[in-house]
Protein backbone atom coordinates (compact mmCIF):
# COMPACT_ATOMS: atom_id res chain seq x y z
CA UNK A 1 0.00 0.00 0.00
CA UNK A 2 1.53 3.70 -1.26
CA UNK A 3 0.63 6.70 1.43
CA UNK A 4 1.16 10.15 -0.38
CA UNK A 5 1.14 12.72 2.01
CA UNK A 6 0.89 16.15 1.43
CA UNK A 7 1.79 19.49 3.24
CA UNK A 8 -1.53 21.51 3.44
CA UNK A 9 1.02 24.60 4.46
CA UNK A 10 2.42 24.52 0.64
CA UNK A 11 -0.68 23.95 -1.46
CA UNK A 12 -2.25 27.32 -2.27
CA UNK A 13 -6.11 28.14 -2.98
CA UNK A 14 -7.58 30.73 -5.04
CA UNK A 15 -9.70 31.65 -1.91
CA UNK A 16 -6.71 31.75 0.47
CA UNK A 17 -4.90 34.03 -2.06
CA UNK A 18 -8.25 36.39 -2.69
CA UNK A 19 -8.40 36.85 1.09
CA UNK A 20 -4.76 38.28 1.05
CA UNK A 21 -4.72 41.85 1.35
CA UNK A 22 -3.60 43.17 -2.26
CA UNK A 23 -0.49 44.79 -1.33
CA UNK A 24 1.06 41.46 0.04
CA UNK A 25 2.81 38.80 -2.33
CA UNK A 26 3.66 35.23 -2.11
CA UNK A 27 6.51 33.63 -0.59
CA UNK A 28 7.99 32.74 -4.35
CA UNK A 29 6.75 35.63 -6.10
CA UNK A 30 8.95 38.61 -6.75
CA UNK A 31 7.39 42.12 -7.33
CA UNK A 32 9.44 45.05 -8.27
CA UNK A 33 8.13 48.76 -7.52
CA UNK A 34 8.24 50.58 -10.40
CA UNK A 35 11.86 52.40 -9.62
CA UNK A 36 13.17 48.27 -9.74
CA UNK A 37 12.08 47.80 -13.31
CA UNK A 38 13.65 50.81 -14.52
CA UNK A 39 17.26 49.65 -13.02
CA UNK A 40 16.29 45.96 -14.25
CA UNK A 41 15.64 47.79 -17.44
CA UNK A 42 18.68 50.08 -17.83
CA UNK A 43 20.99 46.99 -15.93
CA UNK A 44 19.85 45.27 -19.44
CA UNK A 45 20.37 47.68 -22.16
CA UNK A 46 23.73 48.78 -20.86
CA UNK A 47 24.70 45.05 -20.83
CA UNK A 48 23.56 44.45 -24.33
CA UNK A 49 25.08 47.68 -25.19
CA UNK A 50 28.45 46.76 -24.10
CA UNK A 51 28.21 43.02 -26.02
CA UNK A 52 27.18 45.51 -29.45
CA UNK A 53 30.35 47.69 -29.06
CA UNK A 54 32.78 45.04 -28.34
CA UNK A 55 31.36 43.07 -30.92
CA UNK A 56 32.16 45.81 -33.21
CA UNK A 57 35.60 46.48 -32.01
CA UNK A 58 36.31 43.00 -32.93
CA UNK A 59 35.19 42.89 -35.89
CA UNK A 60 36.81 46.35 -37.16
CA UNK A 61 39.94 45.20 -35.34
CA UNK A 62 40.20 47.98 -32.85
CA UNK A 63 42.60 46.62 -30.17
CA UNK A 64 45.20 48.47 -27.68
CA UNK A 65 48.09 46.88 -28.74
CA UNK A 66 47.57 46.76 -32.41
CA UNK A 67 50.48 46.68 -34.58
CA UNK A 68 49.71 49.53 -36.70
CA UNK A 69 50.21 51.95 -32.91
CA UNK A 70 53.43 49.91 -32.46
CA UNK A 71 54.37 50.58 -35.97
CA UNK A 72 53.84 54.29 -35.72
CA UNK A 73 55.19 55.21 -32.70
CA UNK A 74 58.92 57.29 -33.04
CA UNK A 75 60.57 55.69 -30.20
CA UNK A 76 61.88 52.33 -29.69
CA UNK A 77 62.57 50.53 -26.26
CA UNK A 78 65.46 49.15 -25.83
CA UNK A 79 67.76 47.75 -22.96
CA UNK A 80 71.25 48.77 -22.73
CA UNK A 81 73.42 45.76 -22.89
CA UNK A 82 76.65 45.51 -20.67
CA UNK A 83 79.29 47.67 -21.79
CA UNK A 84 76.80 50.46 -23.97
CA UNK A 85 76.99 53.93 -23.32
CA UNK A 86 74.20 56.51 -24.79
CA UNK A 87 77.45 57.33 -26.99
CA UNK A 88 77.78 53.92 -28.97
CA UNK A 89 74.00 53.81 -28.63
CA UNK A 90 73.85 57.25 -30.58
CA UNK A 91 76.18 55.74 -33.36
CA UNK A 92 74.39 52.49 -33.54
CA UNK A 93 71.09 54.69 -33.91
CA UNK A 94 72.18 56.86 -36.88
CA UNK A 95 76.70 56.62 -37.80
CA UNK A 96 76.37 59.75 -39.90
CA UNK A 97 74.42 61.77 -37.55
CA UNK A 98 76.47 64.22 -34.98
CA UNK A 99 76.64 61.74 -31.63
CA UNK A 100 76.26 65.32 -29.33
CA UNK A 101 73.46 65.84 -30.56
CA UNK A 102 71.41 61.97 -30.39
CA UNK A 103 72.97 62.25 -27.16
CA UNK A 104 71.22 65.27 -25.58
CA UNK A 105 67.86 63.94 -27.86
CA UNK A 106 68.50 60.53 -26.06
CA UNK A 107 68.49 62.16 -22.00
CA UNK A 108 65.54 65.04 -22.97
CA UNK A 109 63.12 61.58 -24.03
CA UNK A 110 63.82 59.52 -21.17
CA UNK A 111 64.35 62.23 -18.34
CA UNK A 112 67.76 60.79 -17.77
CA UNK A 113 69.66 63.26 -14.97
CA UNK A 114 72.94 62.37 -16.08
CA UNK A 115 74.24 60.65 -19.45
CA UNK A 116 75.11 56.99 -17.41
CA UNK A 117 73.31 54.46 -18.06
CA UNK A 118 73.44 50.87 -16.49
CA UNK A 119 73.33 47.58 -17.93
CA UNK A 120 69.55 45.97 -18.10
CA UNK A 121 67.92 49.62 -18.03
CA UNK A 122 65.27 50.18 -20.42
CA UNK A 123 65.54 53.11 -22.54
CA UNK A 124 63.70 55.09 -25.33
CA UNK A 125 65.19 55.46 -28.41
CA UNK A 126 64.61 57.56 -31.76
CA UNK A 127 63.84 55.42 -34.61
CA UNK A 128 65.43 56.52 -37.84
Amino acid sequence: MTTIATNPSLVTSRSAGASRSAGKSEAGELRLTPRGRTVARSAVVASLSILLLSGFSMLSGASAGSERAAASSPYMKITVKPGESLWSIAAKIDPSADRRDLVEELISINNLSSPKVEAGEKIFVPTR
